[in-house]
């Protein structure tokens, strides 16, 4: 199988939906460390927490629930972001989202403030596209790729659109040319992404699997 990979908005294969300098905002206040998270939450608000390298401590932040749940719903961890404090702003990249999915409530947004030049290890989020329009069965094996960069080269989410893909075919980290963007790989390059087989093939490997499971038991 031969493809060609082309990192433009036309691309036919992945969309990084690079070259967008627009973020989104969230509205914070730093929160006073003397009320406790449980109440905060109580009274409808998420906690938080901003850090970075060139930061004199880390800032408690908190955040109206309605906000933190608008913007978890549309972003993930490794989405960049601009902390709105009112008075002044701050380019951030979130690290950590607490959600319980039980209460459907967002627990704490965890971010690293952006320094210019400053590398920092991150994930992008892996998406495919298209799934039931695939004539084969789809098996996913990353849903991420960790990697560092500087801010200017933050990668935007990754949409595969699987009607381009074939049974058979398959595709790997060091397929997408992410370090053509100036990402430096930590996940392996040669880790598999996807791979797409035959349906009947894989009903074969499933009944065998099962035969041997039952086999082991008897």
């Amino acid at each position: 199988f031969c493809y060609h990979i082309f990192y433009t908005y036309t691309n036919n294969y992945f969309d990084f939906s690079g070259g967008i300098d627009i973020m989104t905002t969230l509205k914070t206040t730093k929160r006073n460390p003397e009320v406790k998270a449980k109440k905060l939450r109580r009274d409808g608000f998420a906690t938080g927490v901003l850090y970075g390298r060139e930061m004199d401590e880390n800032i408690p932040l908190q955040f109206s629930a309605v906000d933190a749940s608008r913007f978890v719903k549309s972003h993930k961890e490794g989405s960049q972001v601009i902390l709105d404090f009112g008075d002044t702003k701050t380019s951030a990249i979130v690290k950590n989202i607490d959600y319980d999915a039980m209460k459907r409530q967002v627990m704490a947004l965890d971010f690293q403030a952006l320094v210019a030049g400053e590398a920092i290890s991150t994930t992008v989020p892996v998406k495919l596209e298209n799934e039931g329009a695939v004539q084969g069965f789809v098996d996913q094996e990353l849903t991420e790729i960790h990697y560092k960069a500087d801010p200017a080269h933050l990668l935007e989410p990754i949409e595969i659109d699987l009607t381009k893909f074939h049974t058979g075919d398959a595709l790997y980290v060091k397929d997408l040319g992410l370090e053509e963007k100036g990402a430096q790989l930590i996940t392996p390059a040669d880790s598999l992404i996807f791979h797409i087989a035959d349906h009947a093939k894989n009903m074969e490997i499933a009944e065998d699997e099962t035969a041997d499971e039952e086999a082991a038991e008897a």
